[in-house]
């Protein structure tokens, strides 16, 4: 099967993309409260073992209202800006593709049964500090930093109820997807810093993803 991602429209100022994803994870979760509170009969959506609905469905789910007002917040305040960026037709689509990928480092490394949108939104993180690198405070990169480090350190000690390493997964994967999608053209690149992009550009070629020359966009 082929995806084809559109081109961004340059005309959106509506983050519509983000905002399907925001009421799709609600819906669900009203669903689950009001179905199966007590995830008596979702076993199959439950992140324990690589399986389409596995992958898919447990980015869906969440333990509590805590946990979903928390990973809701924080997705407005990134996908927003990130969905004006890929645009609005893209982002569901990369938001589970990140999701997927997340899950995936999970299960490689943790392997503990799991629910949760945190894994991509930590995607959708990554692609925000590449795609709006100069919105961020002059201290905001090294928090992003910090909160990797954390992340990763707490992943590879292990033994946190947290599953750090979705985290540091869905991060990663969302690094690349943006420089990915700056290279192919789709992504708008005017808020990114261009000597990062260059930077991460062998982390590109190591996932297999190469380009003949960087994309430059515009000076502003």
């Amino acid at each position: 099967m082929r995806v084809h991602l559109s081109k961004r429209d340059l005309s959106q100022s509506w983050p519509a993309g983000n905002y399907i994803v925001l009421l799709l994870a609600t819906v669900a979760f009203a669903i689950q409260m009001a179905g199966d509170p007590k995830q008596q009969y979702l076993n199959g959506l439950i992140l324990e073992r690589f399986s389409f609905l596995a992958l898919f469905g447990h980015m869906w789910l969440h333990m509590s209202a805590v946990h979903i007002v928390g990973n809701l917040v924080t997705l407005w305040i990134f996908g927003r800006h990130v969905s004006l960026k890929v645009g609005n037709a893209n982002y569901p689509l990369i938001y589970v593709l990140l999701g997927i990928a997340a899950a995936g480092v999970h299960l490689l490394y943790d392997g503990r049964p799991t629910i949760g949108a945190s894994g991509a939104i930590m995607g959708v993180l990554g692609m925000h500090v590449v795609l709006c690198f100069r919105r961020l405070s002059p201290v905001g990169p090294w928090l992003v930093l910090l909160w990797f480090l954390l992340n990763l350190t707490a992943g590879i000690i292990g033994g946190y109820p947290t599953t750090y390493m979705a985290h540091v997964g869905g991060f990663v994967a969302g690094i690349l997807m943006a420089n990915a999608l700056i290279f192919l053209k789709v992504a708008d690149c005017g808020e990114t810093d261009l000597a990062l992009v260059e930077i991460l550009r062998p982390s590109l070629l190591i996932a297999g993803t190469t380009q003949s020359a960087l994309y430059r966009h515009p000076a502003a």
